[in-house]
């Protein structure tokens, strides 16, 4: 923790130094709250039977169109980001738990691989969404199984006030990296079409101190280039139908850089990845019924190449739901429904092409016994070729004190499972057909608050939130008993989490200026509670890659289209083997962006700077991965639009 405190005190330091340079220089963002009256957007919102959900909207993508997802959960959320460098893999660790447990969803369509169970971070590009949701571990279970840490939900939605909205955006960024943006929103109050595409490339040559060699050399193999394109398209039907269609086409090629161990000048390795996702919906709402059809597939392909290797990935999968939603009947509301899944894989690595057919039973009961407390049932069955997997069920309670304050006590229990991979069941020669589900079991508990000011100028919210998870008969690739040198995935890991989450944001308009100041931080506490090899010493001690601490904070000051803000982000040491030996210090990194909006009747010119890693800290995320000094980068955007005038 005294870590953390002297982190603290470098940020309450520099906090007015900025604030002094933004009053000095009048500066606003064009992206944030803009109000004469404060527009809440809760981040905390009350009111979510029991669970836990964590939002981020547009005020706070905007900004940070030419990141990726990686980058914008890693300074705005206490998801860990194991990182294996710039543009390069990067994975999430949510309330101590695996990549696999984590599942990023893009309008509802899982995005893990049926092959991994995970998704790079790296490869979704903000402008490829509107906002995102964090749903925390039970809570989207009647989405989906398996997400013991929780649910990423990417959204796009329709603005139905819009008429036109056109934007073009273009970045420069130090190591010749760029980034072009374009979207295009065009509709009326019955239709809305929604195109967005993106390209990015770079060199990624940046400088770095090696420890091995001891000297400064520059980052080889780092090169990429990623394109998208998506198209939505929504059709509103007399108030009650809505029809919508969604295809998002996903491009990217990158070299992969070698370990700083590595000193081979003609190391070759890289990945090309290619992603074609669609999803047609249709939903009709009522009064006390509503009803939502949706039928999607994914084509993914992978080529992976190093000096030795050469191979080829491919998978489809296809997925068909239906929800039905009954409102207002004895204070309760139900909503079941029910979703098969088809997996199709072509794999290299695989003896031959592999199926995965799971059909999923799912439904939601809230009773309302009053205005002051709501209880929730989720509940979950799935057959996964012909088995019977456990029922999963989750019990939330919700509980409103008082009827004029915005105070929210929740719990929730849970049980989940996760089924093995289809590259624990059948990779090469060494896949293992006996493995059994993960299974866990989780508790939660939390408060939430907020606070608006009569005159709307002032705006306050904050939680905190408890946590445990016990997981068990985890799935860990080991050395066999009959060869060191071949590894095979066995049910032989048991591992319990717990922590605390906790957060504060607040807005204030005053002066013409809107100041907004956001802080979260997350305990994570996760050990083994079962020896993974004969002799070990694991029991009790955190998981590798499992930071303890994190925590981010951020402050954004506003005026007259002049913007500034500071972002701040503490990650503590994480272990690198099971026995807690050895480690990766902790880092702290401090961004800064600012720039001037120029606001002509229904055109918006924007300038933006943007100073990454400020000050020029020398830092990995993961062991012998070297990540980038000080850099820069500046963009330049425009925006046309036009809103109904009804």
């Amino acid at each position: 923790m005294t870590g953390i405190g002297k982190h603290f005190k470098k940020l309450l330091v520099l906090l007015p130094v900025f604030h002094a340079f933004a009053l000095a220089s009048g500066q606003s963002s064009p992206d944030t709250l803009k109000l004469k009256e404060i527009e809440v957007k809760a981040s905390f919102p009350v009111n979510n039977m029991g669970f836990k959900r964590v939002s981020v909207d547009s005020t706070i993508l905007i900004p940070r169109l030419d990141a990726n997802l990686s980058t914008i959960l890693s300074q705005y959320s206490t998801i860990f980001i194991k990182s294996y460098g710039s543009n390069n893999l990067a994975t999430p660790s949510f309330r101590g738990t695996s990549a696999h447990h984590t599942i990023v969803e893009w309008n509802g369509i899982t995005l893990n691989s049926p092959m991994l169970g995970q998704v790079d971070l790296s490869q979704i590009p903000v402008a490829q969404f509107q906002g995102l949701e964090i749903l925390y571990g039970a809570t989207g279970l009647n989405k989906t199984s398996g997400a013991f840490g929780g649910i990423i939900n990417l959204k796009t939605n329709p603005d139905w006030n819009s008429r036109m909205n056109i934007s073009l955006s273009q970045t420069f960024a130090s190591f010749s990296n760029y980034t072009t943006i374009v979207n295009a929103d065009i509709g009326d109050a019955n239709f809305q079409s929604q195109t967005r595409a993106n390209f990015a490339a770079g060199q990624n040559d940046f400088p770095f101190f090696n420890d091995y060699t001891g000297q400064t050399e520059k980052l080889i193999n780092g090169a990429y280039s990623q394109y998208g394109i998506s198209e939505d398209l929504f059709a509103k039907i007399k108030d009650r139908h809505l029809i919508s269609t969604r295809i998002w086409y996903n491009y990217s090629r990158h070299e992969i850089p070698p370990l700083n161990t590595n000193i081979n000048p003609a190391h070759i390795e890289s990945q090309t990845n290619k992603s074609l996702r669609s999803l047609l919906e249709y939903k009709f709402v009522h009064r006390t019924l509503s009803l939502e059809v949706s039928s999607s597939l994914i084509d993914d392909y992978l080529h992976y190449m190093n000096d030795s290797l050469n191979a080829e990935h491919q998978y489809y999968t296809f997925s068909n739901r239906i929800v039905v939603s009954f409102r207002g009947i004895h204070k309760f509301s139900f909503r079941p429904g029910i979703e098969l899944t088809h997996d199709w894989v072509n794999s290299d690595g695989y003896l031959s092409r592999k199926q995965r057919n799971v059909l999923g039973g799912f439904g939601e009961v809230v009773y309302t016994p009053s205005s002051f407390i709501t209880l929730s049932l989720l509940a979950r069955i799935e057959i996964v070729d012909g088995l019977l997997m456990p029922f999963i069920p989750a019990i939330g309670v919700e509980y409103n004190p008082f009827r004029k304050i915005n105070l929210s006590l929740s719990a929730n229990v849970s049980r989940n499972y996760r089924y093995p991979s289809l590259n624990d069941l059948y990779w090469g020669t060494w896949g293992n057909l006996d493995l059994l589900p993960e299974v866990s079991y989780s508790a939660e508990s939390g408060i939430t608050w907020n606070w608006l000011n009569k005159s709307k100028s002032f705006f306050i919210e904050t939680e905190v939130t408890g946590y445990y998870l016990l997981m068990q008969d985890m799935i860990v690739w080991s050395p066999s008993t009959f060869s060191s040198a071949i590894w095979i995935p066995e049910n032989i890991s048991e591992v319990a989490s717990r922590g605390i989450e906790t957060g504060i944001n607040s807005t204030l308009e005053f002066l013409k200026s809107t100041f907004d100041f956001n802080v979260t931080y997350n305990f994570c506490k996760s050990t083994y509670q079962k020896e993974v090899s004969p002799g070990g010493s694991s029991i009790g001690k955190q998981l590798i890659y499992t930071p303890k601490h994190t925590l981010n904070a951020s402050f954004r000051y506003a005026w007259k289209g002049f913007y500034f803000s500071y972002l701040f982000n503490f990650i503590g040491l994480r272990y690198l083997g099971k026995d807690n030996k050895d480690y990766m210090p902790g880092y702290n990194l401090s961004n800064i962006f600012f720039g001037k909006s120029l606001q002509m009747k229904d055109f918006k010119l924007s300038l933006q700077l943007e100073i990454n890693n400020l000050f020029g800290l020398d830092y990995q995320s993961v062991a012998y991965r070297p990540m980038p000094g000080r850099n820069f980068a500046i963009t330049l955007r425009g925006n046309f639009s036009r809103k109904s005038t009804k």
